[in-house]
């Protein structure tokens, strides 16, 4: 869905205006001065409004129509959700009138109005026939209202904003995408002035709308593995927001969902790492056979990866033990002699691929591009002493395998 506002040729629009205003005349005393907005979904309009600004910071919707086909499908309570949002920047309270037809008013109750004040035989003095509204003839206009300064403040617009941040940041997303979805949520709420400052592990967010209500937050975000899927998820939720297709509350609902989405299936994991243990060795000089080596060990050192996920144990020690568990499988693997003739570097060479942290050291490149020097050089840091973990593990498996040998290497 795509909401626009009509700016010429608002009568072009009349016969969806007159579903809800049956006279002509009356539309024409408030359409020019009105502002228009438009739903569209696949370029088609679903639903049409009519707002007009009254004084003390005060609005009324004057006409909201939804084709008759597409009626209950929520056309008509997204239009009402972002003109609450448009205009809760200029306005304190929005009044709607309407007939005295009960399907109607709780349609509005629904979005959240209130019963305000009631204009009594309205519509019998001003149209000329009478007006019926499921099979009810329509005689007293009564007013509704809706408080609009609570619709979106600051400190909701920014915890929102700062969520959908730290989950990116934490799984794995670049600086530049993390600031970006949160100036891009909060620009659609209305908060236009946005500070950002973001490290590899913390955001600090200070935002101000234009009656000055200003709110600051910071929020750690502890370097951790990352999740791609989620990244993506987050971008298409944005996306949405920015569109106007999703509230605050219902964005808030979905990124708890979106957090705590699973990962692959333990052994999708197990399998992927022995596929790009093997394939990588292949492509880095290894045999078919030592390729085939390289798959196997692969998958038992994902099995290792996954229990130090699930225990919380440190990076230092999932790595310097998986390099170990690598150089160990290699050097049986050259003593088996139905496997005669295999290297020990091309299986190792394989192997230790699942451990590299390539994404975590392409995104330090691209903070550091992207002149985030201190994210980028912080998660350079955590991406070489990574290779140094894989390093120490291979290299002293190797020493003592080298000593206990006698010093010959095979």
């Amino acid at each position: 869905m795509n909401i626009q506002q009509v700016v010429d040729n608002k009568k072009k629009y009349m016969d969806m205006l007159l579903m809800a205003d049956p006279e002509e005349q009356m539309i024409e005393k408030y359409l020019d001065e009105g502002e228009m907005f438009i739903l569209k979904e696949y370029g088609e309009v679903k639903t049409v409004c009519v707002v007009m600004l009254l004084k003390n910071r005060k609005c009324e919707l004057k006409n909201i129509a939804t084709r008759e086909e597409d009626q209950g499908k929520g056309y008509g309570k997204n239009m009402i959700l972002f003109l609450c949002e448009h205009y809760s920047s200029q306005c304190d309270t929005m009044y709607v009138g309407t007939g005295n037809c009960q399907k109607t008013l709780d349609f509005y109750k629904k979005c959240g109005f209130v019963n305000s004040h009631i204009i009594v035989d309205f519509f019998v003095k001003n149209y000329k026939k009478p007006i019926y509204e499921d099979g009810i003839m329509l005689t007293d206009m009564i007013y509704l209202k809706k408080q609009l300064e609570s619709e979106v403040n600051v400190k909701k617009v920014v915890d929102l904003a700062l969520e959908a941040g730290r989950i990116l940041l934490k799984n794995g997303a670049e600086i530049f995408r993390v600031e970006e979805t949160i100036t891009r949520i909060c620009n659609r709420f209305h908060v236009d002035q946005v500070d950002i400052f973001t490290l590899s592990h913390a955001i600090f967010v200070t935002a101000e709308n234009d009656m000055e209500e200003a709110y600051t937050k910071v929020k750690q975000v502890p370097l951790s593995a990352s999740h791609l899927g989620i990244v993506a998820e987050v971008n298409d939720l944005s996306r949405e927001i920015t569109a106007g297709n999703v509230g605050i509350d219902e964005a808030s609902e979905r990124l708890k969902v979106i957090d705590k989405m699973p990962a692959k299936k333990w052994y999708f994991q197990v399998l992927a790492a022995g596929m790009g243990s093997g394939f990588f060795g292949y492509l880095l000089g290894a045999t078919l056979r030592e390729s085939v080596i390289a798959f196997c060990i692969g998958c038992l050192l994902y099995l290792w990866v996954l229990v130090g996920k699930k225990h919380n144990m440190s990076k230092m020690i999932v790595n310097i033990v998986g390099g170990a568990i690598i150089t160990l499988m290699a050097i049986i693997a050259i003593h088996l002699p139905f496997l005669g003739g295999v290297r020990l570097e091309g299986m190792i060479i394989g192997s230790i691929m699942p451990l590299v942290p390539g994404l975590a050291f392409v995104n330090a490149i691209r903070d550091i591009a992207d002149s985030d020097f201190l994210s980028g050089t912080v998660r350079m840091i955590d991406a070489l002493l990574t290779f140094v973990y894989i390093a120490v593990g291979v290299g002293l498996t190797l020493s003592i395998y080298n000593n206990m040998g006698g010093g010959l290497m095979i």
